[in-house]
């Protein structure tokens, strides 16, 4: 997650610089061309030995069938582990699609320099991630890590819209706070949901691979669910009600998940 927010820090940094002086097509050429590189790196790195190995193993020992999908999504927890993890996903892709035109014409500002701002909730987000880990390591409650996440993520957006109890006009400062705010949110939400969803298949099933993989694949498709959501639903609501309603219904989603997570 860290190296997936120093990511995001650089992506939209380099993308909007080769937009800026390549155009279009170049930005897109540039990424593909890093992941087949990326794909020739890991095919010279990763040993096709170790996997024959675990197969070995697994066909010695026998098949491990250590639960199921049905099992994992069974438990209460499990599923307000789900639904934290969709509503944060919804957020991280909620104003992907309307930033750029927002800034644009309420600051004049370039496709590069508005770019530079999508930066900044993916810094804050790598730099605070390893921190989070590091404290729900030492026994830090996963729930209390949910409810201020969800609670400074919902805080973010209105200070993005912005809207009660920030009354003042908008500025680029306010909208870079705003986007910090939401980075930090983002850490111990995502990182605490996943912590949480370990935990909790732990009791439910034995520890192990199979189980581990399963969790993490519930995860990723959560998170990927409320992504798709949001740069939908996001982008619509822009269009329709305007830069800062749609920042409030976003901290309206927060706000119920916060609650949820507390009750």
């Amino acid at each position: 997650e860290t190296m997936i927010g120093f990511g995001t820090t650089i992506g939209p940094f380099i993308g909007g610089l080769l937009f800026e002086y390549g155009g279009f097509c170049l930005p897109f050429a540039t990424c593909g061309i890093l992941l087949l590189f990326c794909g020739c790196l890991a095919y010279l790195v990763l040993d096709p030995r170790e996997e024959e190995k675990a197969a070995a193993e697994e066909e010695e020992k026998g098949p491990a069938v250590a639960g199921s999908f049905r099992i994992l999504l069974s438990t209460p927890v499990m599923l307000l582990a789900c639904l934290v993890t969709v509503v944060t996903g919804m957020s991280t892709q909620w104003y992907q699609p309307s930033l750029e035109p927002y800034v644009r014409t309420q600051f004049g500002m370039s496709p590069f320099q508005a770019s530079l701002l999508f930066i900044i909730d993916g810094g804050t987000y790598a730099l605070v991630t390893p921190i989070i880990g590091k404290l729900l390591d030492k026994g830090l409650d996963c729930r209390v890590v949910l409810v201020f996440g969800s609670g400074i993520i919902c805080f973010g957006y209105l200070l993005l819209a912005p809207a009660p109890p920030f009354l003042f006009a908008p500025s680029l400062v306010q909208i870079g706070v705003g986007a910090g705010v939401h980075g930090v949110g983002m850490a111990m939400n995502f990182i605490g949901t996943l912590t949480l969803m370990t935990q909790e298949s732990g009791r439910k099933s034995s520890d192990c691979e199979q189980i581990q993989g399963m969790v993490t694949s519930i995860w990723i498709t959560c998170e990927s669910l409320g992504g798709f959501i949001g740069a939908a639903a996001g982008g619509a609501a822009y269009d329709k009600l305007g830069w800062s309603s749609s920042c409030v219904m976003v901290a309206g989603c927060q706000t119920v998940a916060m609650v949820l997570v507390v009750s």
